[in-house]
């Protein structure tokens, strides 16, 4: 069935030509006209079948969702204080340029972060030899409606349009997923690469910050440095001794503190590493960010797992 919408609800009215548990697809068509679009979402520009990804975070509120989650403001709960980072610069009588920080404490309510879905999409072929984006196939359930309304909304936001598919195309004998992780051998290019990353992902009254951080992390790594791609973009890992620092870039996200054998976790989507609870401590970017994170950028003694 063809969607043609800005944004659907209910995914039940849709799935009405699929029997209960049959497996189906979400799908667009590739054609010249779209092209560009499927590039935008993450593909490679030669549209290789096979090819499965993460969409970009940065199309609208459902790719975002999906990659990187969503904050729930829990007005049912007591407040909490947090910590919001404020810059400022002001010129002297001789044009000599200053800059100083602060971090302002206030009242709020209550976060609740869930975890992103990370649904992937594919490029498959049908049995005419057409190319198509499609998720990869779910079963037609109650309990997979939240995920395939997901689905159509990724496309939706994405070409405007899509259709439930049966799943008779001709499956990949092998899959190609892009790699999740780019190695950054230390020295100036890697430092003038990190500071790129971070004009792209960070507000400008925030650049500053991140890029103190980030300085500090990359004096203490004492091997490559790896930057994220898919749904890991946006996030560094440095090696510092024993542990693995997993820098996030994005709005309202921590440090993860990792073991060093980070390449295993790194595997994961990021819902499982968040959701199985396989980083050693999480820290925010508050004013004793520096101060908690000392211990681990000097590659020292754990201080025990798992805390959170």
């Amino acid at each position: 069935m063809k969607i043609n919408k800005k944004k659907i609800r209910n995914p039940k009215r849709y799935l009405s030509e699929f029997k209960e548990n049959e497996r189906l697809r979400i799908g667009i068509k590739i054609t010249e006209e779209n092209k560009e679009k499927v590039e935008k979402l993450g593909f490679d520009s030669k549209m290789i079948v096979g090819e499965i990804i993460v969409p970009n975070s940065n199309i609208s509120k459902s790719t975002y969702e999906n990659a990187e989650g969503k904050c729930i403001i829990r007005k049912d709960l007591p407040k909490e204080i947090a910590e919001r980072y404020w810059e400022w610069s002001w010129e002297d009588r001789g044009h000599n340029t200053y800059t100083d920080y602060k971090y302002i404490p206030y009242e709020r309510y209550q976060r609740e972060y869930v975890a992103p879905r990370a649904l992937e999409f594919m490029i498959v072929e049908d049995n005419e030899k057409n190319k198509w984006v499609t998720s990869t196939e779910i079963e037609n359930s109650q309990e997979n409606y939240e995920d395939i309304k997901l689905s159509i909304n990724i496309l939706l936001s994405a070409f405007g349009e899509c259709e439930t598919i049966n799943t008779n195309m001709e499956e990949p004998i092998k899959t190609v997923r892009a790699v999740k992780w780019e190695i950054l051998r230390p020295g100036k290019q890697t430092k003038e690469r990190i500071r790129s990353i971070i004009k792209e992902k960070v507000s400008q009254n925030r650049e500053s910050l991140y890029i103190r951080n980030l300085d500090k992390l990359i004096e203490n790594s004492d091997e490559n440095i790896a930057v994220g791609t898919q749904e890991f973009k946006g996030y560094i890992v440095f090696i510092c001794g024993k542990y693995a620092i997993l820098e996030s870039l994005m709005p309202n996200n921590a440090t993860y503190i990792l073991d060093k054998d980070w390449e295993e976790i790194s595997k994961l989507t990021k819902t499982e590493v968040l959701n199985n609870k396989l980083h050693i401590e999480r820290i925010y970017h508050y004013s004793n960010w520096e101060e908690k994170m000392n211990k681990y950028m000097k590659g020292g003694e754990q201080h025990g797992k798992n805390k959170e």
